[in-house]
């Protein structure tokens, strides 16, 4: 079987460049007219399953392959069974592979993640009067238990209004030096922003700086993390 990596423009990049871990298959590349696909072979499908190794080894290769060229990354797992059915996608989907590959050409993905420390995030729901006033109500006594439902639910509607608001002073700053941008649902209630950019490479660096900002201006209450270059894995359909 073939596993695939990624598309790539025919002959941009020499494969047998790229490093990969001892007791792994070296990639190589599929070519296909205009087309090249990065893959490996293998044995059996154990490559494909979702352990910390091979989605290592995944995110290894594609990482030096964007140093070198542009790619139109597959999903994780994606997994051929013969070089024949690697020829058919690039001829049938050519043309749509080439515009991906022109829209990606010289940008990078990167993403930043944003969560409120802990008792930051407390003292940011309890400035809302209403559950202030409300929390001390509940630590006297009063009300049902239910109230304290009602009150859960409460704090999270006011942290999506919070999250709201943070999205707007990020987006502010970082979306004019983005070509494309995903804000992604947070992964919990801590987590106040989580936004994928598509940045050019020449203006990465202006793109570090406008984060570094935001970091001086939030982190006394919030836990930044940002992570790339990163294949575009969320510009691709």
């Amino acid at each position: 079987m073939y596993y695939g990596y990624g598309i790539i423009r025919a002959n941009s990049i020499q494969v047998e460049a790229l490093k990969v871990g001892l007791n792994q298959e070296s990639p190589c590349l599929i070519v296909e007219g205009e087309l090249g696909m990065i893959c490996a072979k293998i044995e059996d499908d154990l490559m494909a399953s979702a352990t910390r190794e091979s989605m290592s080894l995944y995110t290894e290769v594609l990482c030096q392959v964007i140093k070198h060229t542009t790619i139109v990354p597959l999903r994780f797992g994606t997994l051929f069974d013969k070089e024949e059915e690697i020829h058919e996608v690039l001829k049938k989907d050519k043309k749509q592979y080439l515009r991906f590959l022109a829209n990606l050409d010289n940008k990078i993905e990167v993403e930043l993640k944003v969560w409120w420390k802990k008792e930051s995030f407390q003292e940011t729901m309890m400035k809302n009067k209403r559950l202030g006033r409300w929390k001390k109500a509940l630590e006297r006594g009063e009300g049902q238990g239910y109230d304290v439902v009602e009150f859960g639910k409460a704090i999270m509607e006011v942290a999506d209004y919070e999250r709201k608001q943070i999205e707007k002073s990020f987006l502010a700053m970082l979306r004019p030096l983005a070509t494309e941008w995903v804000v992604k649902d947070p992964m919990d209630e801590f987590q106040a922003f989580d936004g994928v950019y598509l940045v050019e490479r020449q203006k990465e660096a202006d793109f570090d700086q406008a984060v570094g900002i935001l970091y001086e201006k939030y982190s006394a209450t919030m836990i930044f993390k940002y992570t790339g270059p990163w294949a575009p894995h969320h510009f691709v359909n």
